[in-house]
């Protein structure tokens, strides 16, 4: 099993626009494109900054091909996110492999 993890950090001002635009159009763009796909939806527990919240969204899939769809797939959409949020919406992405 391959994990494509991408966390984002998100202000609280913007975040319940970020999580529409998460429900409306990152997922539904994904499942769209690998069809197999699981989806998981974490909110990073912290104490530290009361200001932003941390969310780590994780696509699980079997095969090294569906893998490289979404990581071609996500930069684009993420891209535009961030146009559309700037820096109030951070993110980053890593790929995770099943021990």
């Amino acid at each position: 099993m391959f994990i494509f993890n991408t966390t984002f950090v998100i202000t609280e001002a913007k975040f319940a626009i970020w999580e529409e635009w998460l429900r409306n159009t990152y997922v539904p763009l994904i499942k769209n494109v690998v069809p197999g796909c699981e989806v998981g939806t974490y909110e990073v527990m912290t104490t530290e900054n009361k200001d932003e919240r941390t969310v780590s969204v994780q696509w699980k899939v079997s095969t090294p091909t569906d893998l490289e769809v979404i990581n071609r797939q996500s930069p684009i959409v993420l891209g535009q996110m961030h146009s559309d949020f700037g820096q109030q919406a951070l993110y980053f992405s890593s790929i995770l492999k099943a021990l």
